[in-house]
């Protein structure tokens, strides 16, 4: 939800001197010289990575629940997994898996 986590969300990032997300990509890709990036692969990319970040928080809310966590925040930090892996979920259901392949 839009009040789960801190940030920029409604922020004016022009403003700001901020690219938004289209610029940051443009301009890193740009800097490695890659070829123009599919929006597949991007959103593909995207999803793997809200997967991925959601099964970290996972394990840092059962390093918590588990009482091995260093950090005293760790619960409140895993508690997130669900949310992140929901985002992950709508991300994935927004383009057609047929259509935009996995990479190689």
């Amino acid at each position: 939800s839009s009040t789960e986590f801190r940030g920029l969300r409604d922020a004016d990032l022009a403003s700001l001197g901020i690219p938004s997300a289209a610029e940051h990509l443009e301009r890193y890709r740009q800097r490695r010289r890659l070829d123009p990036i599919e929006p597949g692969r991007w959103a593909f990319y995207t999803v793997y990575n809200l997967f991925r970040l959601a099964a970290i928080l996972d394990g840092i809310a059962r390093r918590a629940a588990a009482g091995t966590a260093s950090d005293p925040q760790a619960a409140a930090t895993g508690a997130r997994a669900g949310v992140i892996a929901a985002l992950a979920r709508r991300h994935a259901e927004r383009f057609d898996a047929t259509e935009h392949r996995a990479p190689p």
